[in-house]
């Protein structure tokens, strides 16, 4: 089956002699510019693409990383002093002149093993960290239920945060799982070392962390919350803008349940998205119903 490469430059006439001479060695040669690269690489089907050195060249090796991050990416220096530029953008490989179609067939398809290799490998420490990370999510949850036990059994305050990022829909619809994976763990570093040594966070449903805080009234839950939003805001680097944070408390007094803390303080965070987003809004005063417990 005949190697389809993705080419990625601005038309002229040493790309149009290039795209010859990988048509006469059996290539499929798709010509694109550098603002085109991404969205055709997404259609898939391309087993490498190649990327002529120059000023567009880190900006589409980024945008087809970004947009198929199992294709093969190699870069073409058209000088050798671009090849130690060209080595620090993260491709498979770079290739100085002088170029021959020999090599760069030879280049893409050991490109092309290398990277199925990486991704089997990589699929399978996935699942060994979702079996670990299973595990230790599960523990985690039954800490939740077993912090409100306590909190009923011995009479002391409790507070429940509901934690979420403002737009997440829109911007998971950008990333791939694997990002989306890598900013949900992002935002559960910054809430983690955010809180108090006593405070407990833990990955609840899709986006959302809850965040257990012991001994922890109603303004004090609160005030943990806003630090969390700040926090949150002000993250270097953040992928994002902005969270919102829902929050619940029990006095300590009458009954208690997991489930009416989080319904209520998915309550709070509802309204706080509603008004806007970046802040933290306490649950509603409890009502008789939420005193039942349970569990």
């Amino acid at each position: 089956m005949a190697l389809r490469i993705l080419l990625v430059g601005d038309p002229g006439p040493a790309a149009a002699a290039l795209r010859r001479d990988l048509a006469a060695r059996g290539c499929t040669v798709d010509e694109v510019r550098p603002a085109e690269a991404a969205a055709r690489a997404v259609a898939g089907g391309y087993g490498a693409a190649l990327v002529r050195a120059g000023g567009i060249a880190e900006a589409a090796v980024r945008a087809l990383r970004a947009a198929a991050a199992l294709l093969p990416v190699i870069v073409l220096s058209g000088e050798r002093g671009e090849a130690a530029d060209a080595e620090g953008l993260g491709v498979d490989g770079v290739l100085a002149p002088p170029l021959t179609t020999s090599a760069i067939g030879t280049a893409c398809t050991l490109a092309g093993r290398l990277r199925e290799a990486a991704a089997r490998a990589a699929a399978l420490e996935a699942r060994l960290a979702a079996a670990r990370g299973d595990r230790d999510l599960d523990f985690l949850k039954r800490l939740l239920f077993v912090e409100v036990k306590r909190s009923r059994r011995y009479g002391y305050p409790l507070s429940l945060a509901l934690v979420a990022l403002d737009g997440w829909d829109a911007l998971a619809a950008k990333l791939s799982r694997k990002a989306r994976t890598e900013r949900l763990a992002e935002l559960l570093g910054v809430v983690t070392r955010t809180l108090r040594d006593i405070d407990l966070a833990v990955p609840f449903a899709d986006e959302r962390i809850v965040v257990m805080m012991p001994h922890t009234g109603a303004d004090g839950g609160l005030r943990v919350a806003r630090r969390l939003c700040a926090a949150i805001r002000d993250h270097a680097g953040a992928p994002w803008v902005t969270a919102s944070v829902g929050v619940a408390s029990h006095a300590g007094d009458g009954t208690v349940s997991f489930g009416a803390l989080v319904r209520r303080a998915g309550a709070a965070l509802a309204r706080a998205r509603a008004e806007g987003g970046d802040r933290a809004e306490p649950a509603d005063p409890v009502k008789k119903r939420d005193r039942i417990s349970i569990g």
